[in-house]
């Protein structure tokens, strides 16, 4: 989404959003080692004014994605929605300054270069930021059985399972010599 600075009026747009499923699963593939897709297009709001020579982006995005569980290796489906903001800052503005000493709210202000803003790559950066660290089917996932690696989600598996469950188990056949 690309948006010509020079026509944001001085009381701010609206513009609404919506990137089809195909074109946002095109970029999601060129990420290296991404396990997940787009289900649905994404949609939503963005709000843009100025403001003391910034340019200030508010929105909400939604985007139905579909993810890996990481017990049971099952895909699922998980609703993403995402409120941000952004704040821009012009380039020739920054740059001119004799000191480039960063201040705490630089760390918050971005930079644009030339007359259009191009919001794509914040975009795509909140639908990550709403993915889990760890995705999970369900919270009462059960996994994997470690021997054979059966989904135990779809019911017992057949494999003899030791009812010990320590790890110090192995110390009761240790002899010591005294």
């Amino acid at each position: 989404m690309k948006i010509r600075v020079d026509q944001i009026p001085a009381e701010g747009k609206t513009y609404h959003l919506r990137v089809r499923e195909k074109k946002a699963n095109q970029y999601f593939s060129l990420l290296k080692d991404s396990d997940f897709s787009a289900l649905s297009d994404l949609t939503g709001t963005v709000n843009v004014w100025v403001q003391d020579g910034m340019i200030i982006v508010e929105g909400d995005l939604k985007v139905d994605l579909r993810l890996t569980c990481s017990r049971c290796v099952s895909h699922f489906r998980y609703p993403v929605s995402q409120h941000f903001r952004s704040i821009y800052a012009p380039f020739y503005e920054t740059c001119q300054e004799e000191e480039l000493q960063l201040k705490p709210y630089d760390m918050d202000v971005s930079i644009y270069n030339g007359e259009e803003l191009d919001l794509d790559d914040v975009l795509y950066e909140q639908v990550f930021l709403g993915i889990p660290a760890q995705a999970l089917c369900s919270s009462e996932c059960k996994g994997l059985c470690p021997i054979c690696g059966a989904n135990l989600n779809e019911g017992p598996c057949r494999c003899r399972v030791s009812t010990s469950h320590s790890s110090f188990e192995a110390l009761k056949c240790l002899k010591l010599k005294g």
